[in-house]
């Protein structure tokens, strides 16, 4: 008998991007899907069996913008600190994510790049599939929580060693198109194979149309911290929401984007454009207080965390089973749900093809979130191995 680990789940809800089977099986062997499909499962000679009758399986959540959680603020954290919150997170369901920065000064976000590739080498948890520097090249206007005291103009050499610190890691970066330097910069990012993305912007909609055609492909958390909708001045945000190549970043959490503009967007631009994201910080899963973003104080007050003192908004603490929640609850169907919370942010990504995510396939990781039907999380599987499981799944999985 080979040491090869073989699982099958059983009798489940599973949703995949083109069916969703109602009592359903998924094969796993040596981390991999084999097979998925519609009981009976016939081939269970060498293989342990769990029957998961009455819940829903998909793809693991991808969260492609998260700023921390747990009181770890990934900008600032350690290698080991961050190796720590890819195993807390698996409790949201999530099973990739990316580490995402805000502006600060050069050596504190090289050391991030550094802290965030060591960590995704111990491979403990959810797993680290890129690094997001979210500025610091944005425009100072629309700074949002960012401070801007760090936000400059761009740095093909400071680029250059945040990419060199990233190694086999993706990296994304987000820049405003319409400041001085942005159009070198994008042109040399899309060169090197980082993914561009625009955000925390004032930029027109023909600026923001120019720098699409130079190869931004996906939008810093649409609406939030950029130029809008007027009819005479349309600006950033109908520019990349009518680009049918632009993937679309969205906090569901009802806050920042109202359930109105949610379900507007989604009904425009379907759910293979639009990603759920947390844009969490590190106030995510604690008590009310004050947290750090960066090097800036935040205050959570019922539910919002804002810089103290102001009405800005800093962040989320929003979790991804929550966003997932909150778009099942605007009617929208499982298999959509789990689009945009998987597939698309997978997709938008590269990570489909490169890591074998953001799907129920044969072919693809066994990274599957279990739900109930109220969309509490029951067990995540990383490679096939329940890296969380709730209490009232413990005997499940025994």
């Amino acid at each position: 008998m080979d040491d090869i680990a073989r699982l099958v789940l059983r009798n489940a809800m599973i949703a995949t991007p083109r069916h969703v089977f109602r009592r359903g099986y998924i094969a796993i062997e040596d981390g991999y899907i084999v097979d998925v499909g519609e009981e009976p499962y016939r081939n269970l000679e060498r293989y342990d069996e769990i029957s998961l009758e009455g819940f829903i399986a998909g793809p693991g959540f991808i969260d492609t913008h998260t700023h921390g959680a747990f009181g770890i603020d990934v900008t600032t954290a350690s290698s080991d600190d961050i190796a720590r919150l890819s195993e807390m997170v698996t409790r949201f369901g999530v099973t990739s994510y990316i580490p995402t920065s805000v502006s600060m000064p050069h050596e504190i976000l090289e050391r991030f790049c550094r802290s965030v590739n060591t960590a995704s080498r111990m491979r403990s948890g959810a797993k680290i599939l890129g690094i997001h520097l979210e500025g610091p090249y944005i425009n100072p206007k629309r700074a949002g929580a960012h401070r801007v005291e760090y936000i400059r103009r761009p740095s093909l050499e400071e680029f250059s060693s945040y990419l060199s610190e990233a190694g086999d890691l993706q990296l994304i970066i987000t820049i405003s198109p319409e400041i001085e330097g942005a159009t070198d910069l994008i042109k040399e990012a899309r060169r090197k194979g980082v993914i561009v993305q625009v955000g925390h912007t004032d930029a027109t909609y023909r600026e923001t149309i120019r720098a699409i055609a130079l190869g931004v492909s996906r939008a810093t958390h649409l609406y939030n911290a950029m130029s809008g909708f007027h009819h005479r001045n349309p600006g950033a945000a109908p520019a990349l929401l009518r680009s049918r190549d632009v993937y679309l970043e969205i906090i569901a959490d009802m806050i920042h984007v109202s359930p109105e503009m949610l379900e507007f967007t989604i009904d425009y631009a379907s759910p293979e454009r639009v990603a759920l994201i947390t844009d969490s910080i590190s106030a995510t899963g604690m008590d009310k207080g004050r947290y750090r973003l960066g090097d800036l104080e935040v205050e959570v007050e019922e539910g919002v965390p804002r810089i103290p003192g102001s009405d800005t908004i800093a962040g989320s603490i929003l979790t991804m089973d929550r966003a997932f929640k909150n778009i099942a609850s605007l009617g929208y169907s499982v298999s959509e749900a789990f689009h945009m919370a998987s597939t698309t942010p997978a997709k938008s990504l590269g990570l489909l093809e490169k890591h074998r995510v953001g799907l129920i396939e044969p072919g693809y990781r066994g990274d599957i979130v279990i739900m109930n039907k109220e969309f509490e999380i029951i067990a995540t599987l990383v490679d096939g191995k329940p890296l969380y499981v709730s209490d009232i799944a413990k005997d499940l999985f025994a």
